[in-house]
């Protein structure tokens, strides 16, 4: 996602992409843009967590604030 801002001073902000990584400049300096989203995909563990956690969603399978309150307090969870 390549975008380029002026900042209220003045200061221009551009993205990039450079070595299949993203990257910002902001007066000159170059940032590199951290997005640890992409780590947390790319781990199999997390990745079947969240997966398995969409199904129980699509299923129904929720619970409220209170009652999670509820089991935690009962020592459930």
């Amino acid at each position: 996602m390549n975008f380029s801002l002026k900042a209220p001073d003045g200061t221009i902000i551009e993205s990039y992409e450079k070595d299949h990584k993203e990257f910002i400049r902001i007066a000159g300096l170059e940032y590199e843009v951290y997005n640890p989203v992409d780590e947390l995909d790319s781990d199999p563990e997390i990745r079947q967590m969240i997966e398995s956690s969409e199904k129980d969603i699509e299923q129904g399978k929720l619970y409220s604030t209170d009652d999670l309150i509820r089991l935690v307090k009962c020592g459930a969870l």
